[in-house]
């Protein structure tokens, strides 16, 4: 049969174009309407009695003379003309592979007679035809293109979906109707203007309280008894939507059901060898020391002013400090039960170590609800010290291993510790608004987790605004723990006008009479760094006003908390997308950066503007959009915003739409070493790379590759690029913990080597720094110059005695030969100048060995960044391009020679906020004891985008190494049963990697949240779980492209935030 040829390409003006049917039709009424339809039913009548031989034409002829009416404007005529093709196949029984473009140019000739209903359902049906014809040539598989290009008319039915929501004003299914059109097209002027006037609209209707949106889910019932699956349920119909079920799963059918027994096995795994490196920073809480060592004291003395034995039972014993407390108390004998293998281990090293023997305690590697009295616990107990805290609460299992104790192993008057617990909560608003006189508001709609999120490494109280009082909402009695699924209503007074969307929650225990410890705001402020508050994210976003009032629900099954509001009416919800990098938001609070960057990438615009030359961007891991919009602003003719994750590059494409300035940006879903001229970008190319593919340590994320990948396949030969070159430094340090407490808990620090580096804050570090800053290597960027970054030998100078074991380096980025910033740590400046050094010294606690540096610093200088260029601070010299008082919209649409004239708002100075990226930590295989004043040599390679630091062989001693990074035989032997361990998790996941590409299983997320949702009654680590639960899920979607290039790797989705924003 002859193709379907003749298909209309006609842009369909959206509501709001100056030619739109807003205007056009702005008193049409649905009278109107109807006397429309009844024009086309007696034109369609007409049409069949003058031509009486339709029926012998062929479907190609049929469509060729709708096609011309079409052409010439005459949309009813067309209709009907139209009529005949759908008349023919449905008399003559017949189908035609292209009849999804009949739909196409029908929806578009209602469209133009503002009939939106039927456009709607002709743009739907174009689609479904379109991929019923599609799948049947084997072009779409499983509901994806699979790796071909979708039809035109399928695109371009996005657009007519778009227009006709809009008529129908139905905004908000425009918006997304829009956005997946440019997932398809990025290049569609039509979808770009569509979606900057459905955003519009969707303001407009929030504004005047029309277009709110609900949760579906309703909340269950109060007061459910919790029981527990029977062992032979099946665990694939267990649903887990709310995410607090009632009925819970055990430990055993997760090992055995065949559905989740792999992922639960995983994470278990990945649990052993994560939480110990973890657990050294639970080791520097001096704060929660005290505390307990207090309560331990005072709950011990009074059981032997009773004149009996205390016999303590600690559950989640770690590394068996609390243990240690206990017996040093007066404790007659400790069960110290540890869940973790190698925190076991760790726990039964360090009494060994610290003199105690198996008299006094017995280590025990179980799950705290499998322990058994005699077998495992020797005697009934009278303490109970529980030291399985975390910021939730209740999500580590803490309430069925107190029941399981008080139940089975303590006596009827024990002592528990903690002997109760409230929990705190207070409503927040946590978002994103302008940044850098950008409208950024589209990012708020990704703020959403599976389950809360912790404040990062370091609680900031400015990161978001309370909108309310803390109020006080559980109290658990430890010594009767609950057993019934709960939830109450409470009414939250607002205090202040502003956006609710989480909430901030905490808990104070009451450890014994008179001492309590609180994981709030305020024991953050005084100490406490081993926990901190949560947040949960609400369903959505709501405006509240001062001194209004609004019901929260507070639910808890025993083994997780929940907050919702009952029956909100949201601005907007939040979309659940587990994969979003949640860094993201620390890249738009990192104020210095984003400054920084828009000054260079205004002189770059400004410099080829002078030259008369056009401006045609590349923005390389485009993000949210931040830096394509710093350009298009700037004045560059066009922008390509290249972003691989499909929710950030919508986030992009709203923030562009909601600036205005989508004229100028094309957001292209596409890995950017893949993109291609003609196709994604210009065919002659681009001429300014703007580039923000960096780690803690420069090079992680593989921008030297993609950078190189990107030169030679769409950039021209004069090509500048942001930034223009890059200088890491270096330096020695001492981590290491020796006592805490008065114990020897050394053994601890094997846990502290890895191959490879990892981002830290240095500041939330105790450290010592032993030598002065390095420079280590250069890269030049911008190919002016050849730098320095292979190999590298270099003689840092000593400047204190101690036990060098770790290097901790940085990197200066030079944006242009005047903007340099630094990812320094605190107390050292660009160019690796020590600026402060009585503020590094004091960062060692009294943990660490040795004494403090000596006083003194070196006066700051102008550095040089290699290419002899001037690092300068920020100055009236070099201003801001800002869009305060105007919007970026309208700066971007004076004529270029205007844009020179903009007003300036420079930062009258630097903040002391840290940067996203961090600084990188790696410690060294080889420790060695220097001495103030010597040199020390140290080796510098870089392998696979990964600088790695060593000492001269045969200098300094072999550190210790965690048990699975041991390859006894030179490599993976039955004589290394860790090793084996964590080799098994590989070989899961190289199993999950051929499930994702054979398309035939269910989103790994389904076995993920079931896991999630039982975390406590499983007795798994919450953060763990969430980090394994994000690492899976990105994945997933990274391997479900058709195509992505090698330097498409997971660690660059997956980086944690270093701070809250």
């Amino acid at each position: 049969m002859e193709g379907l040829e003749g298909e209309i390409h006609v842009d369909v003006p959206t509501r709001g174009d100056e030619s739109g049917p807003e205007e056009r039709q702005t008193d049409v009424g649905e009278e109107s309407r109807n006397r429309t339809r009844a024009k086309i039913l007696k034109c369609v009548d007409e049409s069949f009695q003058k031509d009486p031989k339709w029926k012998e034409k062929t479907l190609s002829q049929l469509h060729g003379e709708a096609s011309d009416l079409q052409k010439q404007g005459k949309e009813v005529e067309a209709i009907a003309a139209y009529a005949k093709v759908f008349r023919k196949m449905k008399e003559g029984h017949l189908t035609h592979p292209e009849v999804y473009i009949t739909h196409s140019n029908r929806s578009n000739c209602y469209l133009q007679l503002g009939l939106y209903e039927e456009a709607l359902w002709d743009a739907h049906k174009c689609q479904a035809t379109a991929e019923a014809a599609w799948t049947r040539k084997g072009m779409r598989l499983n509901g994806s293109w699979n790796g071909a290009t979708a039809p035109t008319s399928y695109i371009k039915a996005f657009g007519r979906k778009g227009s006709a929501l809009m008529g129908l004003n139905r905004n908000r299914e425009a918006l997304e109707a829009f956005q997946e059109g440019l997932q398809y097209d990025p290049f569609s002027e039509e979808m770009k203007r569509g979606l900057e006037h459905a955003q519009q609209a969707v303001l407009g209707d929030i504004l005047q309280g029309k277009g709110m949106e609900k949760k579906a889910l309703p909340a269950p019932g109060a007061k459910q008894r919790i029981t527990y699956h029977e062992y032979s349920a099946p665990l694939h119909k267990v649903k887990t939507e709310d995410m607090l079920p009632n009925k819970l799963l055990t430990p055993f059918q997760a090992e055995n059901d065949h559905n989740i027994k792999d992922t639960y096995n995983y994470v278990t795994v990945q649990a052993d060898i994560r939480l110990p490196k973890r657990h050294l920073k639970f080791l520097e809480d001096e704060y929660m020391h005290g505390k307990m060592e207090q309560a331990i004291s005072a709950a011990i003395d009074s059981i032997l002013a009773s004149d009996r034995d205390c016999r303590v039972l600690d559950l989640g014993a770690g590394a068996g400090l609390h243990t240690m407390m206990a017996l040093r108390a007066g404790a007659r004998h400790v069960t110290a039960c540890e869940r973790w293998l190698y925190l076991a281990m760790s726990c039964k090293e360090e009494l060994l170590t610290n003199g105690f023997n198996d008299d006094q305690v017995k280590v025990v590697y179980k799950r705290p609800t499998d322990l058994s009295l005699l077998k495992d616990v020797p005697i009934v107990c009278n303490l109970l010290i529980c030291n399985m805290l975390e910021p939730g609460l209740l999500t580590a299992g803490m309430v069925p291993s107190v029941r399981h104790a008080l139940d089975n192993l303590l006596t009827s008057d024990a002592t528990v510790l903690p002997a109760s617990a409230t929990v705190y909560a207070q409503a927040i608003e946590l978002r994103t608004d302008r940044v850098s006189g950008f409208d950024m508001q589209a990012i708020n709609k990704m703020r959403w987790h599976p389950a809360y999120v912790t404040t990062g490494p370091t609680f900031d109280k400015d990161a978001y605004v309370p909108l309310s009082r803390p109020f006080p909402v559980w109290h658990f009695d430890m010594l009767n723990p609950p057993e019934d699924y709960d939830q109450k209503t409470i009414d939250v007074q607002f205090e202040r006008n502003g956006t609710w969307n989480a909430v901030l929650f905490w808990y104070d225990l009451h450890l014994a009479e008179g001492i309590y410890l609180s994981t709030g705001p305020q024991a953050v402020e005084e100490g406490l760094n081993s926990l901190q508050p949560a947040i949960q994210y609400l369903d959505g976003e709501m405006r509240v006003e001062a001194e209004s009032t609004m019901p929260l629900n507070a639910l808890h099954n025993t083994v997780r908390i929940k907050f919702e509001v009952p029956d909100a009416e949201y601005s907007q919800l939040f979309a659940a997308d587990a994969s979003f990098p949640h860094y993201q938001f620390n890249i738009l609070a990192d104020e210095r950066r984003n400054e920084a960057y828009f000054r260079a990438i205004n002189r770059a615009v400004t410099r080829k503007k002078d030259k008369g030359e056009d401006v045609h961007v590349l923005d390389m891991g485009a993000g949210s959009g931040l830096l394509s919009l710093m350009a298009a602003s700037s004045g560059a003719d066009t922008v390509v915003a290249a972003e691989m994750h499909k929710s950030l590059a919508k986030v992009a494409r709203r923030s562009a739409a909601a600036n205005g300035l989508s004229d100028c940006i094309t957001v292209v879903e596409r890995d950017v070493a893949l993109l291609e001229r003609g196709q994604n970008v210009r065919a002659k190319g681009v001429n300014l790379i703007i580039c923000d593919m960096f780690d803690a340590g420069l090079l992680g994320d593989g921008v030297l590759y993609m950078l190189e990948k990107v030169k030679r396949q769409v950039a021209q030969p004069d090509v500048a690029v942001i930034p223009a070159a890059a200088t890491i430094y270096a330096m020695g340090v001492e981590i290491y913990t020796s006592e805490v407490r008065g114990f020897d808990m050394s053994p601890m620090n094997k846990y502290r080597w890895d191959k490879g580096y990892e981002a830290v804050r240095m500041e939330c570090i105790p450290y010592r720094r032993l030598t002065k800053p390095k420079k280590v290597f250069e890269y030049f960027f911008d190919g002016i110059q050849k730098g320095r970054g292979r190999e590298n030998v270099l003689k840092m100078e000593v400047t204190d005695t101690g036990y060098m074991n770790g290097i901790c380096f940085w990197f200066d980025l030079h944006l242009d030969e005047e903007d340099t910033i630094t990812t320094a740590p605190e107390g050292i400046s660009k160019s690796g100048l020590v600026v402060n050094k009585a503020n590094v010294a004091t960062l060692a606690t009294d943990f660490l060995r040795g004494t403090d540096l000596q006083d003194g610093s070196r006066p700051q200088t102008e550095g040089q960044y290699p290419g002899g260029a001037k690092s300068l601070q920020c100055s009236e010299e070099h201003p801001l391009p800002r869009a305060d008082g105007s919007s970026p919209a309208e700066v971007r649409r004076e004529p270029v020679a205007s844009r020179d004239l903009i007003e300036i708002q420079l930062p009258t100075k630097e903040t002391s906020a840290p940067h996203y990226w961090g600084q990188a930590l790696q410690y060294l295989e080889r420790g060695v004891q220097v001495e103030a004043g010597k040199k020390i040599t140290v080796l510098a390679k870089r392998e696979n985008n990964q600088i790695r630091f060593s000492l001269r062989e045969g200098v300094g001693s072999w550190v210790g190494k965690s048990p699975w990074k041991i390859q006894w035989g030179g490599g993976a032997s039955v004589e290394s049963p860790h090793f084996q361990r964590v080799h098994y998790c590989e070989l899961l996941v190289r199993d999950f990697l051929m499930r994702v590409r054979s398309k035939r299983f269910p989103p790994i997320e389904k076995d993920m949240k079931m896991v999630l949702a039982h975390c406590g009654s499983l007795l798994l680590d919450p953060a763990t779980l969430a980090e394994v639960y994000h690492e899976f899920v990105i994945l997933e979607a990274v391997h479900s492209t058709p195509e992505f290039s090698p330097g498409a790797t997971m660690e660059s989705l997956t980086k944690p935030p270093l701070f809250l924003a």
